[in-house]
């Protein structure tokens, strides 16, 4: 197998964003940039010169839409879109449209099957009508999260402590005693319990911990606003600067040298 190289894979990752927005736009759906994404069309145009993937957004309904779309969809078409609802032995709670041609090895995470280059796409969830019921719903779903999170990194990896490693080893227990598919049943379940369309407040949560992810859906939903990415206009939450600025407060201040790394640790080849 052949390796790619960065600069290739960006193209590569530039063209499976554009394949699967054209998907979306001809079906009314809004796919929006966010993370180093969105940060990076805003500063860079493009990739933030250290970034080496791509994170979109998607409202829970039009993420439901968007896996029923994909699940019938006809063609030979070199890209597929990975996600617990197609395949019960993906791990993570959220989709991948994916390079089926390549193959990733990440070094500590383990998405419980083969994948190749991805675009993530995350799914935007219902928070409730004030901040005090988000953050009620988030804790309501964090134990999930975590016991997902276990599945997904390596066992005992040498980068992190013994004590961090014993914790993990004992939370993935728990995960494997219950099932992967008890995990995200039970995580469907509850964030389904507070819809997107009827709240006030929403936020992409499934994944990860952190009040700073509650958003006015109004406020950063009600629309959007196009912007370059690459060589290509991509969507953007209408009120992307506030958005910006919750996330990584002054967000145009560049990062010490020594912080611009790549922020993943993988491997990516060209299959034979």
């Amino acid at each position: 197998m052949r390796e790619i190289l960065p600069e290739e894979m960006k193209r590569r990752l530039v063209e499976m964003v554009a394949d699967i927005d054209g998907i979306c736009r001809e079906n009314g759906i809004n796919l929006y940039m966010s993370g180093g994404t969105l940060l990076g069309a805003v500063r860079h145009k493009g990739f933030i010169p250290w970034d080496d993937d791509i994170d979109m957004y998607v409202s829970r309904p039009d993420y439901e839409k968007l896996i029923s779309i994909m699940q019938n969809r006809k063609g030979d078409s070199k890209f597929r879109l990975l996600s617990h609802e197609t395949d019960k032995n993906y791990l993570y709670p959220f989709a991948k449209y994916m390079d089926t041609t390549t193959l990733l090895i990440e070094k500590g995470g383990y998405a419980g099957v083969e994948t190749g280059l991805f675009v993530d796409i995350f799914p935007i969830d219902g928070l409730g009508q004030s901040v005090s019921q988000a953050k009620k719903q988030m804790r309501k779903v964090n134990p999930y999260i975590i016991l997902n999170l276990s599945l997904l990194v390596k066992p005992w990896r040498k980068e992190v402590s013994f004590i961090k490693n014993l914790a993990i080893a004992c939370v993935r227990l728990i995960a494997k005693t219950i099932g992967a598919d008890y995990i995200h049943r039970k995580m469907t379940e509850l964030v389904k319990k507070v819809p997107y369309d009827g709240s006030a407040y929403v936020g992409e949560f499934i994944d990860e911990t952190g009040d700073k992810r509650i958003m006015l859906k109004d406020e950063m939903y009600n629309g959007y606003t196009e912007m370059e990415f690459e060589n290509i206009k991509l969507k953007a939450p209408v009120n992307w600067d506030k958005w910006l600025t919750q996330f990584y407060g002054d967000y145009m201040k560049l990062p010490p040298e020594e912080e611009r790394v790549l922020a993943h640790a993988y491997k990516l080849y060209q299959k034979d």
